[in-house]
């Protein structure tokens, strides 16, 4: 299958179109830079082109400014989040692209519903969060504008892994710091349990996603591993013990923390593989390994 992966420079982008050719796909990237298309992804024009010239079968849609830029920079949030997702909906149905996956996220839900389901209300407290709730309700209008469109959104937790350099970092910072061998590292003493979703497990939903051709719900949430920060703090203390730790007092961006993941198992047959202190390990081999590489030259 032809894709093309908007945001395919991004964090989860890249790691997408590595597992997307891994499984026999052929990818297009768009992104503002370092892409197979240098476009704006408000741009409609550019994305129609796009997917006639590449001759795409499939659009997965994750370019995004995330959490922190969308609060410092509410219209370019919203320009980015909204009118991009608007315009490669509306670039798919022009070009007869019949398939699309977009990632929408559980700041859409707001952190009002415990064990929160695919159907859960959109209530969003931040402008990132309201802009992943417009996306699904977007995709529900162009359902019934475009019958023949198949739209699925996907609301990811909390995604970790190599290259994760933008958007709300506390914690992977704190495992880079751990990794790095800081005298003292500073940890968010929160206490609900986070979704920890390893990138690998993110980009494997989405060809989970993919394989279906017309999944039966509008939006499936994306679980990973359900733990505390400590859990995570005290795996990493075992592993780099000369480390100090300590703890301070965190309040996060609102939302559901706790919600639940059944349909995309059960309809799609996905389930996470790596556990909270896998992800761990193997994002701190990865830091060390990329840490001796520059030390070396």
């Amino acid at each position: 299958m032809n894709l093309l992966v908007t945001g395919g420079a991004g964090f989860l982008g890249r790691h997408l179109v590595r597992r997307a050719v891994e499984a026999g796909h052929r990818t297009t990237s768009l992104d503002r830079a370092e892409a197979d298309v240098v476009a704006d992804i408000a741009d409609r024009t550019a994305i129609e082109a796009a997917l006639k010239s590449h001759r795409i079968d499939a659009i997965v849609h994750l370019a995004t400014l995330l959490t922190d830029t969308s609060a410092s920079d509410p219209v370019e949030g919203t320009r980015v989040n909204a009118v991009g997702t608007a315009a490669v909906f509306e670039a798919a149905r022009r070009t007869g692209v019949r398939r699309v996956i977009y990632a929408s996220s559980q700041a859409a839900l707001g952190g009002t519903v415990e064990k929160a389901g695919d159907d859960a209300p959109l209530r969003p407290l931040t402008v990132y969060g309201a802009t992943k709730a417009y996306g699904e309700h977007l995709a529900a209008a162009f359902k019934t504008m475009a019958p023949e469109l198949a739209l699925t959104g996907l609301r990811f937790g909390y995604v970790y892994g190599p290259h994760r350099d933008r958007g709300w970092r506390e914690l992977q910072q704190m495992i880079e710091h751990f990794a790095e061998g800081h005298a003292e590292v500073r940890w968010p003493d929160f206490s609900q349990p986070i979704d920890w979703t390893y990138v690998d497990d993110a980009a494997d939903a989405i060809l989970a996603t993919l394989a279906v051709p017309r999944p039966s719900r509008p939006v499936y949430n994306v679980c990973g591993d359900f733990r505390r920060i400590a859990d995570a703090v005290a795996h990493l203390r075992r592993r780099f013990p000369a480390v100090r730790a300590v703890a301070y007092p965190a309040q996060f961006p609102p939302a559901a923390w706790d919600y639940r993941a059944d349909g995309i198992e059960a309809e799609l047959g996905f389930k996470p593989r790596v556990k909270l202190e896998e992800g761990i390990d193997r994002l701190a081999d990865w830091l060390r390994g990329v840490n001796s590489q520059a030390g070396r030259r």
